[in-house]
């Protein structure tokens, strides 16, 4: 029987695509965790931030829009950083085509 090594889907696109590497230690592996890190502490900031801006009486519609667009933003980052760590786990999940085909919301 061959032996497989499930790949590992990393938290950025190539050419638009998925892009994939071999589980390990190596430097991608490790610009991967280092990534994701950043993502999770980003959502955690932007999420902080907004909720100050949400108890701050004198906040205008626009910079209320633009805090949502953000969490929005990071709540998706963070979203893809639990399924990639569920993919390496072996867990169930949406599927790589349902990630990948669902709307994203556009922060232009």
């Amino acid at each position: 029987m061959p032996h497989t090594t499930r790949l590992r889907r990393l938290p950025w696109r190539a050419d638009d695509r998925p892009a994939f590497v071999p589980p390990g230690d190596g430097l991608v592996n490790q610009l991967a965790d280092a990534l994701e890190t950043e993502l999770i502490e980003t959502a955690q900031a932007d999420a902080a931030r907004a909720r100050d801006l949400a108890d701050e009486a004198a906040a205008t519609p626009a910079e209320l829009r633009a805090a949502l667009r953000f969490v929005a933003h990071s709540a998706e980052d963070a979203a893809l950083v639990a399924v990639l760590r569920g993919e390496r786990l072996g867990l169930d999940g949406p599927s790589l085509d349902q990630e990948l085909s669902r709307p994203r919301i556009s922060l232009g």
